[in-house]
């Protein structure tokens, strides 16, 4: 009697390992473009936040928004603050890129070169004789310079702070 492998047997136990290792891989792949995604998605939503933040605290220190006007929207924030150092306060996106300049200083980026800003918009939503309310909206997407399936994600952030004249 002669032990070994039919041809046969060989040809379906190639066929069944290669379809286990076709399944492994792809999952393997489907879990690295997955924590990716998440990874980007993480970091456009932790810089946005904190840019949404650092805006909205810059409205409650103001005195008063010098633009837009009231019932206005408008790409850039302008606030007078009691400081002379920082008056005017200036928020605006140049090339993607959230910034603040504080009275003649030089403009300081907000937001990281990991992500892009497409839109930012202001709109002062102040009711006449209150100090002021301005609606905040800005949409991010990770940076992706190689146009990577992974990192196509872009979300859209608001919030609206209050002047709190003290």
């Amino acid at each position: 009697m002669q032990k070994g492998f039919t041809l046969i047997e060989f040809i379906l136990y190639i066929g069944i390992v290669g379809i286990v290792l076709l399944v492994v891989g792809a999952i393997g792949l489907n879990v690295l473009f997955g924590k990716a995604k998440l990874t980007a998605i993480e970091e456009v939503s932790q810089i946005s936040r904190f840019t949404m933040e650092k805006i909205a605290d810059g409205v409650r220190n103001a005195q008063a928004i010098n633009s837009p006007a009231q019932g206005a929207s408008a790409s850039a924030l302008s606030l007078q603050m009691a400081s002379s150092s920082k008056n005017p306060t200036v928020f605006d996106l140049s090339s993607g890129v959230v910034r603040i300049t504080e009275d003649t200083g030089s403009a300081v980026d907000l937001t990281s070169s990991e992500v892009v800003v497409t839109n930012l918009q202001f709109s002062n939503i102040s009711y006449p004789g209150t100090p002021g309310t301005v609606r905040i909206q800005m949409t991010a997407k990770p940076s992706n310079p190689e146009n990577r399936q992974e990192y196509d994600f872009e979300k859209t952030f608001y919030t609206t702070a209050n002047i709190r004249k003290k």
